[in-house]
């Protein structure tokens, strides 16, 4: 008749079917009492060459040994199991990340009668990680670059253009100019915040450039009888560039026939640029308190600025409407769905 298999026997087969690095340790000393197969093929030890020896000599450095004692014994001491990340060292010296789950031997008698730690490799995951991220950061820095070359040649233009407003001494040209000027400022506004942001994908944020396109309208569109002021009331709301540069073309578009035509024979003006998230999709209303439109004034006149508008609206899937009353004002709305 074949001999029964001993309780260590038992043990140590049962730790040899687990296919993951089991290690039995004495928290005492932290000496380990015992292992199974699968250690030795993570980190290169026998058995023999294991057991009695203190879990150090499978730690990078002492401080790496100490902190991982330290974290552990802390969560181990409020009856919890610990589970983290830490870098360990093979035989061989090779270094592996690995993800430990460590729990006391006998829950009714607490850590300090034994702890079981096992460990799984996770280099091959945490490499991938790590891979993935430089790769994120080279193409960071990439678009950063193009972000930035691209900033530097809008501002170009863009100071060609003033410099020909300067020279120039037809008015309707100068105006003309002035628009187009703004225009271009609109679409440099962008890539100046992603620029800044130098973040892969990175989001405009509509609060921040409702307010740089503000400023940049009343610094060009100079009236010097006429004092006008503009209330933007937005959230915190971020919007993908694919939509910011024919949303900013838009509102600009809006904010310069407002400030060009809505306050004819005042000596002052107001504005308003409101923006919020309603029923998922995002509304911005340009209103104006001044003369209102003319009454024969249609969305289909065919008027560059309009026909700009309506195309630019219809690239952002959008909604654009309008309402004017003689003497109250006009006011704007366009609403369309944030892209994903």
């Amino acid at each position: 008749m074949e001999s029964l298999l001993t309780k260590d026997e038992m043990n140590s087969a049962i730790l040899d079917s687990i296919g993951e690095a089991v290690i039995i340790v004495d928290p005492a000393e932290r000496v380990i009492r015992n292992c199974n197969t699968a250690t030795k093929e993570l980190f290169g030890y026998s058995k023999s060459e294991l057991i009695g020896q203190k879990t150090s000599i499978l730690h990078v450095s002492p401080e790496h040994y100490k902190k991982f004692g330290e974290e552990s014994e802390k969560i181990l001491k409020r009856g919890e199991v610990y589970k983290g990340e830490f870098e360990m060292k093979r035989k061989d010296g090779k270094i592996i990340d690995t993800y430990h789950t460590v729990s006391s031997l006998h829950e009714e008698n607490g850590w300090k009668e034994g702890v079981v730690s096992v460990i799984r490799d996770i280099t091959e995951k945490k490499e991938a990680e790590r891979k993935l991220q430089r790769s994120l950061e080279e193409r960071s820095i990439l678009l950063s670059e193009m972000h930035h070359r691209v900033k530097n040649n809008l501002a170009i233009i863009a100071s060609l253009l003033y410099m020909q407003i300067e020279a120039s001494v037809d008015e309707n040209v100068i105006e003309s100019l002035k628009t187009s000027y703004c225009r271009l400022q609109s679409i440099a506004q962008v890539h100046e915040q992603l620029y800044k942001n130098a973040e892969l994908d990175a989001n405009i944020s509509l609060d921040q450039y409702l307010h740089q396109m503000a400023e940049s309208v009343d610094e060009t569109i100079i009236l010097p009888d006429k004092k006008i002021k503009i209330d933007i009331e937005c959230s915190y709301i971020t919007i993908q560039l694919i939509q910011a540069v024919p949303l900013g073309l838009l509102l600009s578009e809006l904010l310069v026939n407002a400030y060009k035509h809505a306050f004819k024979d005042r000596d002052e003006g107001h504005i308003e640029i409101s923006c919020g998230i309603t029923e998922g999709q995002l509304v911005i209303v340009i209103s104006d308190y001044g003369i209102g439109l003319p009454e024969d004034f249609s969305l289909d006149s065919g008027s560059i600025g309009m026909s700009i508008v309506q195309t630019l609206a219809e690239q952002l899937n959008g909604n654009l409407s309008y309402t004017s009353e003689t003497g109250e004002g006009t006011a704007f709305k366009i609403s369309f769905s944030l892209g994903e």
